[in-house]
């Protein structure tokens, strides 16, 4: 192990290409297993979170430029007022719910695909 990691500590960009490559073919099937417990689902997370906070920010957007035009005091203006509010409430619990499965969803691949990198090059000794 300790020839192969001084080998490894020298490889160029292309070096850690070929060498990636090669550890990933070896053991496909449980990359593939990675990917698609845990790496598909953080895209989907992504993906999922542009959609829903450009519809919950346009909603904020479109409230907000009729609120302008409202006279203040009138109860429309209050019922704007409050729907804003309650949009905003919405979009930042929808944020925060997003980045604490993000912050797992990552944390989770990432401590993953070390580990079985760290066991495979365990394993070949």
């Amino acid at each position: 192990m300790d020839r192969e990691q001084e080998e490894n500590q020298f490889l160029g960009l292309f070096g850690i290409y070929k060498e990636s490559n090669k550890i990933i073919t070896s053991c496909s099937k449980t990359f593939s297993q990675i990917a698609l417990t845990l790496i598909l689902p953080l895209s989907f997370i992504f993906l999922i979170h542009i959609d829903v906070s450009n519809i919950l920010f346009r909603k904020i957007m479109i409230n907000t430029e009729e609120i302008i035009d409202t006279p203040q005091g009138t109860p429309q203006y209050q019922k704007l007022s409050d729907i804003i509010s309650s949009e905003w409430t919405t979009f930042l619990l929808f944020k925060l719910v997003y980045f604490t499965f993000l912050l797992i969803f990552s944390l989770l691949s990432t401590s993953a695909v070390v580990y079985t990198i760290a066991s495979i090059y365990t394993a070949r000794d």
